[in-house]
């Protein structure tokens, strides 16, 4: 008897290049399932299988975690070696970010990296003198000042709202010195992502004949003189010196002197810094004494059984009413009023300061107040070309050889005059007929095209219009 073992009654073995897995292989000499050098966690290679049917991955070669940046397999890392690299070059901010990591799948972790900063926002604005109109704002890039002329020189100071990694830049150099007249100032805020916004601030100084009235700014000196009025040669108007609001009464400006709420149409105005306007003739007076009594002066109107200190908006009449229908004027009173036509018409031709006791001839056939008859209308009135049916910040476009915002558009203005004919030859301080039911406005608006000097239109006293202001006048 041989006494041998005889297996050909097993089954299965390692080495018979069957993969039994149910008892443990994963491989059989060159039977290696599904399995290759990637499956197992590496990039290229051969897989092989060794005697004991297990994997063997010494033929396989490069994988996350063998300390070397294989960036052709997508590796950004490997543990602590980033390759040089950091937040700030990954395009993140460098200066307030966190440190950039590697994760387990040998792929960058930007967790802790922060955006760069696109923000280009002031967050405070200032002047060393005076206050800014409108109250500042982040979102209005537009500001304005008015300072008596004994202020000499003044700072503009603005800190960003992402310090410290935007900048801002002040011109001119502060603090600077105020030439009479107009000083504009830029302020430019550069973001850090390079994003640049530019606010701009109007310091106006006034001149020695100018008044400032701390509730609407400068009133500028209107010299007197002769203009002719229509197309005969001999109808002349003389107008005695006075002084005008450089700007249209504004939103803000109403609600701070009356206390009455604003009465404007929002839908066609883009702020608080637009002339107010839905007022009638009666609400324009009313505000005239307001302000007069606010600041100690002696109104110029009166009506019957009215007690300005005291009157409420809703006192105000949007009917006829006799009382305020014949309110009368106190022409010799220190307190403000609305413009004499003929007034509007010698501020808004720009009068003629280069000869004076010579009449002006040919003020009254301006396109627009500013007008020299080759420059465009655009960069100086909001009308019904550019206006987008609304009107837009007192003083935003260009001023008019007196110094005067927004006499041509924007909003049509008030004066004292009733509507009816001019008397023939010459006139001293025209004051308006003393018939008829229309008073009238000038200048234009942003609903119209007309802005000429001699165009106006009439309306009745107690109507309002959201195309419709006034600016106001002292002597």
């Amino acid at each position: 008897m041989n006494c041998q073992l005889v297996t050909s009654g097993c089954g299965g073995r390692c080495g018979d290049g069957i993969i039994q897995a149910e008892f443990g292989e994963v491989c059989d000499l060159s039977a290696l399932g599904e399995a290759t050098c990637e499956s197992e966690g590496y990039y290229e290679g051969t897989l092989a299988c060794d005697s004991g049917c297990r994997l063997e991955t010494t033929g396989c070669a490069k994988q996350c975690g063998d300390g070397i940046i294989q960036s052709e397999h997508g590796e950004d890392c490997e543990g602590s070696d980033l390759g040089g690299l950091t937040c700030g070059s990954l395009g993140y901010s460098e200066p307030r970010s966190g440190a950039l990591a590697c994760l387990a799948g040998c792929v960058f972790d930007e967790s802790a990296c922060v955006a760069i900063g696109d923000d280009a926002d002031l967050a405070t604005l200032t002047v060393s003198d005076g206050l800014l109109t409108p109250v500042f704002s982040p979102s209005n890039k537009g500001y304005g000042t008015t300072l008596p002329n004994s202020v000499l020189s003044v700072t503009v100071t603005a800190t960003v709202a992402d310090a410290p990694y935007a900048t801002v830049a002040i011109s001119p150099a502060q603090p600077m010195t105020l030439e009479e007249g107009a000083n504009p100032v830029t302020v430019t805020v550069t973001a850090e992502s390079g994003a640049v916004r530019v606010y701009t601030v109007q310091i106006t100084r006034a001149s020695t004949d100018d008044l400032i009235s701390p509730h609407i700014g400068i009133l500028e000196q209107v010299p007197g003189g002769t203009f002719q009025r229509d197309g005969n040669a001999t109808d002349l108007s003389t107008v005695s010196a006075f002084r005008m609001s450089k700007y249209e009464v504004s939103r803000a400006q109403w609600v701070a002197v009356t206390g009455w709420a604003d009465p404007s149409n929002p839908d066609y105005s883009n702020g608080m810094s637009d002339p107010v306007q839905m007022v009638n003739w009666y609400h324009a007076i009313a505000f005239c004494n307001k302000l007069s009594l606010l600041e100690g002066l002696t109104p110029v109107y009166t009506v019957s059984g009215v007690d300005f200190d005291t009157l409420a908006y809703d006192q105000i009449p949007t009917t006829f009413e006799s009382d305020w229908f014949y309110a009368t004027a106190n022409w010799a009173a220190d307190g403000y009023r609305l413009p004499t036509e003929m007034e509007w018409m010698w501020a808004a031709m720009g009068a003629d300061t280069s000869a004076p006791g010579v009449t002006n001839t040919t003020g009254y056939l301006k396109e627009f107040a500013g007008s020299t008859g080759s420059n465009l209308i655009g960069d100086y009135a909001w009308h019904a070309g550019n206006s987008s049916g609304k009107t837009h910040p007192a003083g935003t476009k260009l001023e008019n050889e007196l110094g005067f915002h927004d006499l041509s558009g924007n909003v049509g203005e008030w004066v004292w005059d009733l509507s009816g004919p001019w008397p023939q030859g010459t006139v001293t301080d025209y004051r308006g007929t003393y018939v008829g039911v229309d008073r009238l406005e000038h200048g234009g608006d942003w609903i119209g095209g007309d802005c000429s000097i001699h165009s106006d239109s009439n309306h009745h006293p107690w109507e309002g219009y959201n195309y419709l202001g006034f600016r106001v006048v002292r002597q």
